[in-house]
């Protein structure tokens, strides 16, 4: 199949639906059997995939004196039209459904293991608050997510980042961690956070090899990542007060802070 005949098939289309609207895209009109020999579909199946194709209302058939012809809808109105419809579906699932969700379980924990299922859960989390977004991201995360913010913000909803790495970012509070470089350093990795509403959160690691993030609204998990992220910004506000002080006690990027095992320096 070519490109667009695979994406055809990701809308539901069968493979054979794909490459006859296709086929018919690049000559019209032509008849059934004029279809079949043009996209390899067998003669045996192409009434019924004409059939369905003109139940999708992507065909139209147009009868001539001795046969019967097919013109393609064209692709704009056949989109145009697909997303009106998946929207209306999509509106009505989500009013049917929203009455099941009192019996949900918020007990478990969900595994994300690969990166577009983190930006794709972290993104329908932005999307869907209502109050509030803590987050701790690094620079290659909040440069995906940073429009979905913006439209957060303008709803209305409160947001606290914590950032590592340089940013420009003009949305929510955002408070830049400053030790970025240690802590990547000593992990050899960066750290993901999310939480949305105090309902539901997302937590794990990024590095080049693997990605370990788990997802729950588990009201403990929710609470220990929230807490998690508030005590680093309970940080980063006191050490912009007290930076040279505190540099003087626990060294220059806080190494003697972070010793948790230690803590030999003078009170």
């Amino acid at each position: 199949m070519n490109k667009a005949d695979v994406y055809l098939t990701h809308l539901g289309l069968s493979e054979y639906e794909a490459r006859a609207y296709t086929a018919l895209l690049s000559e019209h009109p032509l008849t059934a059997y004029e279809v079949a020999k043009k996209s390899g579909i067998p003669s045996s199946k192409i009434y019924e995939v004409m059939r369905k194709l003109d139940n999708r209302s992507m065909v139209q058939a147009i009868h001539g004196e001795r046969s019967r012809s097919f013109i393609p809808v064209p692709p704009e109105e056949f989109i145009s039209n697909y997303r009106s419809h998946m929207e209306e579906s999509l509106d009505m699932v989500g009013r049917e459904l929203s009455g099941i969700e009192a019996g949900m379980d918020t007990s478990y924990t969900w595994h994300i293991k690969d990166y577009e299922g983190l930006l794709l859960k972290a993104s329908r989390m932005i999307h869907t608050a209502e109050t509030s977004l803590i987050i701790q991201l690094w620079q290659e995360e909040m440069n995906i997510l940073y429009e979905a913010l913006e439209n957060a913000e303008e709803r209305g909803v409160k947001i606290a980042i914590l950032h590592y790495g340089a940013t420009n970012l003009k949305v929510g509070q955002v408070y830049k961690h400053p030790v970025e470089g240690s802590i990547f350093t000593d992990n050899n990795s960066r750290g993901c956070a999310l939480v949305a509403d105090s309902k539901e959160a997302l937590i794990g690691k990024i590095s080049d090899r693997n990605l370990d993030i788990i997802w729950s609204m588990n009201k403990g998990f929710v609470l220990m990542a929230e807490d998690y992220i508030r005590h680093d910004i309970y940080f980063i506000k006191t050490a912009r007060r007290f930076a040279p002080l505190l540099k003087a006690r626990f060294g220059e990027n806080f190494e003697k802070l972070r010793d948790i095992f230690s803590d030999d320096i003078p009170l």
